[in-house]
């Protein structure tokens, strides 16, 4: 080590060198295991509610659908109703 100032008032530092440690002897039941997810209960719980079929609407949503399609959907209503008049003055 070269010798500085500090060294001269605090005296030099010890170098203290790592040795590896030797690696801890593991039992051979002991596993790295931890559990993510469990169904248990589960089917219990969801029939003391009862198990209800999904709600249908009234629209089903058009998100996602063929725009060609959608479309000619919207011109096929507009023009429905104008028949539905011409149906109703006939009659």
């Amino acid at each position: 080590h070269p010798t500085t100032y500090l060294n001269l008032i605090n005296g030099p530092h010890p170098v203290y060198e790592c040795t590896p440690q030797p690696p801890l002897p593991r039992k051979s039941n002991c596993f790295s295991f931890s559990k993510n997810h469990t169904t248990h209960n589960q089917f219990d719980k969801a029939h003391i509610n009862d198990i209800k079929k999904p709600r249908r609407h009234r629209h089903t949503s058009t998100k996602g659908m063929n725009p060609k399609f959608l479309r000619n959907q919207r011109y096929a209503r507009k023009h429905n109703k104008k028949n539905r008049e011409i149906a109703s003055e006939e009659e």
